[in-house]
């Protein structure tokens, strides 16, 4: 079994990384900065797509029942002028800061405790993973969020 381990090349960017014989290596791509095949990518997809403002990935993320109905110019208002846009945002950041920690997964679910209070859930979706909810509390319960 070779050596594992998580490298932050930014404070909100794990990526794995394997001891081989000549050195570490990369275990993924870093420059995929939008993927969703594990839990953990479609979590820093998340997070570096609506910094970037890339509704199109964002409304890739949600899960195909949340899609219907939903477009880009619905998620860019949310994010920048809706009424939760600072929940969005603060939930957003909060995932950010946790992005290193353990997820607890199975097959089909993933879960990323963020706090008591506020937890990421996760599911797949084919070969994809989507978020189920990343806000950790009713949206209508701004104060919850952390």
């Amino acid at each position: 079994v070779e050596p594992t381990a998580v490298v932050f090349l930014r404070p909100d960017f794990p990526v794995a990384v394997v001891q081989t014989a000549d050195g570490w290596r990369f275990a993924e791509d870093p420059s995929d900065l939008y993927a969703q095949d594990t839990p953990r990518h479609a979590l820093r997809a998340l997070v570096w797509a609506s910094r970037a403002q890339r509704w199109d990935v964002v409304l890739r993320l949600a899960p195909m029942r949340y899609r219907m109905g939903l477009s880009e110019d619905d998620l860019q208002i949310a994010w920048t002028e809706g009424e939760y846009a600072q929940v969005l945002t603060r939930a957003r950041d909060a995932v950010a800061e946790h992005l290193g920690d353990p997820i607890v997964a199975d097959v089909d679910e993933a879960v990323l405790e963020v706090a008591p209070d506020h937890r990421v859930r996760l599911e797949r979706e084919r070969d994809q993973w989507v978020i189920v909810d990343f806000l950790g509390a009713d949206a209508d319960d701004a104060t919850r969020v952390r």
